[in-house]
């Protein structure tokens, strides 16, 4: 029994030494030909979100965590003097554009009846000569009438009363004839106003262009007024997550300060550092892998997009003085995929690049 016990322990000790000697073979011999191996964190381009005009926060949807949508409302601020600016020139706009509607009118008006004017003052004119024309015929016919009669009534061949009425005609043709003169010059003024309406004409246009003007610059105030309050409502600029959020309820906020940070998930990228031996291998758009603690059995995509150009000593958070003080290159591992969006910023991970310029290196 004492054989059999040892033969069993010490196949079970050639075993173990059996497997540790492949798993030493397994780890001395390190990544695949062509392939480099870094580890790092994974970062994110991180956008800070700030206000464009001054306000109180009077929403806040949105917390640290949250993951929102592009153009999803992330605070929104009260301006009252703002508002009442606003109100107070879209007010004076509109009166202003009522007034030009009034305008425009008047003028469209002027314009069509200004020939009709002119051809009836004229036509009234012509008019009025003619009776002055006739009445100064019959007041010369009458005047020769008069004497005529007169020179006969005195030699006796015409009656007093012949003569008499002659004259009496004479003096109602003197008169007639007046009349018409007098009607004549009111016609002639009244041509001469009619076409002073072009002079009225030309003076509403002016009066019409200075409105347009004011009008002009109304909308242009009211455009700016409107845009600013538009504003006042902040939205997403991206599909991410909140980092940061820097803004309570009720705060009263300038132009430019800091209210959230947001992370796009879909551009996460990976940041690790190769040794300078290695740097010369390692080119933009090379096809790399992903893998993180998280999930140990998935390799996400990834491609060389940044490369540093100068060298620098290992950053402080590698975990020993010896790999501090070795001279590294950054390279940006940039992931072509984040399914449902389980990377996050932050994550420690490991990235394998393949140099071989060929498939992502262990692609599964």
């Amino acid at each position: 029994m004492s054989r059999k016990f040892f033969t069993a322990a010490l196949g079970a000790i050639l075993g173990v030494a059996l497997l540790g000697t492949v798993a030493l073979r397994l780890i001395d011999s390190g990544p695949p030909p062509g392939v480099i191996e870094a580890s790092g964190r994974i970062e994110g381009r991180i956008t800070q979100v700030t206000p464009k005009v001054s306000g109180t926060v009077a929403e806040l949807p949105v917390d640290e965590g949250q993951s929102v949508n592009a153009g999803a409302l992330l605070v929104r601020l009260a301006e009252t003097t703002l508002l009442d600016r606003q109100r107070s020139v879209q007010a004076q706009a509109a009166a202003l554009e009522s007034q030009l509607a009034g305008q425009r009118i008047s003028y469209e008006v002027a314009q069509q009846e200004l020939p009709l004017r002119i051809a009836q003052a004229r036509a009234a004119l012509a008019e009025t000569q003619a009776r002055l024309a006739a009445a100064r015929a019959d007041r010369v016919q009458a005047a020769a009438d008069a004497t005529r009669l007169s020179t006969l009534a005195q030699r006796q061949l015409a009656s007093p009363q012949q003569a008499e009425t002659a004259r009496l005609r004479g003096d109602v043709a003197v008169k007639t004839e007046q009349a018409a003169v007098a009607a004549v010059d009111g016609a002639q003024k009244n041509l001469s106003l009619a076409q002073l309406g072009d002079r009225r004409l030309a003076a509403l246009a002016e009066a019409i262009r200075a409105l347009e003007k004011q009008v002009g610059q109304a909308q242009a105030q009211a455009a700016e007024l409107e845009t600013q309050v538009s504003y006042l409502d902040i939205p997403s600029p991206l599909s991410g997550v909140v980092l940061t959020r820097s803004v309570e309820l009720g705060e009263q906020v300038a132009p430019g300060s800091p209210l959230f940070s947001l992370v796009d998930l879909d551009r996460l990228y990976l940041k690790v550092y190769v040794p300078e031996p290695q740097i010369g291998r390692v080119a933009l758009g090379q096809r790399a892998q992903v893998r993180v603690d998280s999930y140990p059995d998935r390799a996400f995509a990834a491609t060389v997009t940044k490369v540093a150009t100068a060298a620098e000593f290992t950053p402080k958070n590698v975990e020993t003085k010896e790999e501090r003080v070795k001279l590294v290159f950054a390279v940006e591992l940039s992931l072509t995929e984040n399914p449902g969006g389980v990377l996050k910023p932050g994550m420690p991970a490991d990235g394998r690049i393949d140099t071989n310029g060929t498939a992502a290196a262990g692609a599964q």
